[in-house]
């Protein structure tokens, strides 16, 4: 088995890197951390650089969406980078995570919002963690209650990375069953400026920025949902778990980590 990277994974790994060394110095960095440089913990030039310049927020999604028909491998090829130059934009939770979730599920609204984020024009959060909750992903009292043709929902999220300019968020539920039961997970897509919800933003110890989200009666439309409803688990294990391997190939994953799996304890889940 050839483990050697190909030409066109060997070109954007080289392009990644040329790109940061040139122009996300430390100083540079801390200028976004400390948001001299675009809203602080993140800088939305450097962003679209990485989507019109670089193409790279297409490197693990189709030719069919307009992305370079990578996946897992290139991700961690551009996490890779990202970590030598301790990028702090929303990579994991944009592409990896919101794209593992969209490419799961396809179908119209992988058509439509997997083709945004290569553009650069949507961001995305990953609303999954509870004060309560710990590390285990099933153990929800976020709930979503099916009302008419959509769904309604209630509940508190902590430590949303990324929340502060998110344009959507992808959020974990309880639609049925126990607290901690596996089955009754349902996972939607929502905007982040839906009605109903709010926020409270703060800094984390890595220079980026989190937010404790609230879900007051937000009312999502059926097409909101990934995937099958009260079925959802298994398809956030399997996003978290790529996430996981994503973050692990940063060379200063130790630094920067908010991910953890019981099998690579030296990070926490996303």
């Amino acid at each position: 088995m050839d483990f050697n990277y190909t030409d066109e994974q060997t070109m954007l790994r080289d392009t990644v890197a040329r790109y940061l060394a040139d122009t996300y110095t430390f100083d540079a960095r801390m200028a976004v951390v400390n948001g001299t440089a675009g809203k602080a913990g993140w800088n939305p030039a450097t962003w679209q650089a990485f989507a019109q310049e670089l193409g790279i927020l297409g490197a693990p999604f189709s030719e069919a969406h307009g992305g370079l028909g990578g996946g897992a491998l290139e991700n961690m090829i551009v996490m890779e980078e990202f970590g030598r130059a301790l990028v702090i934009e929303p990579y994991l939770s944009t592409v990896v995570i919101g794209g593992g979730f969209l490419k799961a599920v396809g179908g119209a609204i992988a058509d439509t919002v997997i083709p945004q984020i290569i553009e650069g024009k949507v961001v995305i959060a990953f609303a999954y963690a509870e004060p309560q909750g710990r590390y285990n992903l099933s153990d929800l009292r976020t709930t979503a209650k099916k009302e008419g043709a959509g769904y309604v929902l209630n509940g508190h999220k902590a430590v949303v990375y990324g929340a502060p300019w998110a344009t959507h968020l992808i959020v974990t539920t309880r639609s049925g069953g126990g607290q901690r039961d596996k089955d009754g997970v349902s996972v939607f897509l929502v905007p982040a400026d839906a009605k109903g919800i709010t926020r409270r933003d703060y800094p984390t110890v890595d220079g980026s920025q989190a937010s404790e989200v609230y879900f007051e009666n937000v009312v999502v439309g059926a097409d909101a949902l990934l995937g099958a409803e009260g079925k959802g688990l298994p398809l956030v294990e399997q996003v978290v778990d790529e996430a996981t391997a994503a973050l692990c190939a940063q060379p200063a994953f130790k630094a920067q980590s908010h991910l953890r799996r019981d099998s690579c304890s030296a990070v926490e889940y996303p």
